[in-house]
């Protein structure tokens, strides 16, 4: 079974592989996900390093609380989705 970590960091994927024989970070395209998941995967990722402020990295974040709430409610929405589309194959979790 292999492991998946669904989370959220700047200028890196959204999908991180831990397991000590396959670690680093996971394509989207190379996983068996159906394209609309893919789609939203990609769109809650590109929401997410939006907020990245290359002048200054320390004060990336969100515009308001209430919209970094609403980011990890969809993230946990989005791995629980990832999870049933590859079944047991893979262990989905998420890391906010």
């Amino acid at each position: 079974m292999i492991r998946l970590r669904l989370t959220s960091e700047y200028l890196a994927g959204p999908i991180f592989c831990p397991d000590p024989d396959r670690m680093g970070h996971v394509d989207i395209e190379d996983l068996p996900l159906s394209q609309e998941l893919k789609v939203k995967i990609s769109e809650w990722d590109g929401e997410y390093q939006s907020t990245f402020n290359s002048d200054y990295p320390p004060d990336s974040c969100f515009a308001t609380p209430e919209a970094e709430l609403r980011h990890i409610a969809e993230g946990e929405l989005l791995a629980k989705s990832i999870q049933q589309e590859l079944e047991s194959s893979y262990t989905v979790e998420y890391c906010p």
